[in-house]
């Protein structure tokens, strides 16, 4: 989210800054060329999964509609294949207003209506864990509670817009900066959220450690990436929709038609099958399918990029 706020942002007032203006349409269509296509795929074929897995029926209507975050907070459950969608469904959402929020805002009003965005984001975590017996689905799911993140990368992007600042950190620093993420994430609870400033605040501990680093690695002017610009790992940054649309649906048919059927109990083949395919089928995907759709962005294209 913090990544995708700031992008989005920047190309929208770059767009803005140019022309005057912002060519909504065409943002809209370029954001459905790269999302859409797989999107409903994986709903087409769900049917086939559900039947393939003996899982109960989804509701599709709520993931064709883009509310699956809000049926996940009533229902209160996860379900197979569309559990990890919530996400994709609250870009969607950040999508559909943040382009008229950047056209008919004045520039310099801008950081006073993000920081509006970020204080009432705040206020319905705050108002969620006090007032909610069982508030974890709604902190964790909700539109209005997540949305602070893609607008902290817009306040990253509006900045960066206006004075393309560079950032620059001692290795020593980025290594404790590391280490202490990596220790964060594999010792505390990240999603625990059990008191209100947890609830409200403890994000913006992670946010601000992420944040850092992603600016020292894309500002720091003395920093020399070791790998080719068209190396592999670069490619799969190109097919890492692919990734995490597929990784989810793909770790529950490993485990009953690979293991279970097979009666295999080795933990190291198991992430070893769960690796490989979750590379080699969105790979797959992406050169037989959405490379296809991604061909068009350039009749929406309006400010070109490496990319």
């Amino acid at each position: 989210f913090l990544i995708s706020g700031f992008l989005i942002t920047f190309i929208l007032l770059e767009e803005k800054r140019r022309f005057g203006k912002l060519n909504i349409f065409k943002f809209m269509m370029r954001r459905m060329l790269r999302i859409w296509p797989l999107y409903f795929f994986l709903i087409a074929i769900t049917p086939f999964l559900i039947r393939l897995l003996g899982s109960e029926t989804p509701n599709y209507w709520v993931n064709i509609l883009f509310i699956n975050n809000f049926d996940t907070i009533i229902t209160q459950k996860w379900t197979y294949p569309f559990a990890h969608f919530w996400s994709i469904c609250i870009e969607e959402h950040f999508y559909l207003f943040w382009p008229f929020l950047i056209a008919l805002v004045p520039t310099k009003k801008l950081m006073y209506m993000f920081v509006l965005i970020i204080i009432c984001s705040i206020s319905f975590r705050l108002y969620t864990a006090a007032t909610m017996a069982h508030p974890w689905f709604t902190l964790y799911l909700h539109t209005l509670s997540r949305i602070d993140v893609l607008v902290v990368g817009a306040i990253g992007a509006y900045y960066y817009q206006k004075t393309h600042f560079t950032f620059k950190l001692n290795y020593k620093i980025r290594l404790f900066l590391w280490l202490l993420l990596i220790v964060a994430f594999s010792v505390e609870p990240v999603t625990n959220w059990d008191g209100m400033f947890l609830a409200g605040f403890k994000k913006y501990v992670y946010i601000s450690i992420i944040a850092i680093l992603l600016l020292d690695y894309n500002f720091n002017v003395g920093f020399k990436h070791i790998l080719p610009k068209r190396s592999f790992v670069h490619y799969l940054g190109k097919v890492s929709y692919g990734i995490y649309m597929y990784g989810n649906i793909l770790l529950l048919i490993i485990i009953k038609q690979i293991m279970w059927r097979f009666h295999i109990i080795n933990m190291y083949l198991f992430f070893l099958i769960i690796f490989f395919l979750s590379i080699i089928v969105p790979i797959v995907s992406y050169e037989l399918f959405e490379k296809h759709f991604l061909k068009l962005n350039k009749y929406f294209t309006v400010i070109k990029t490496e990319r």
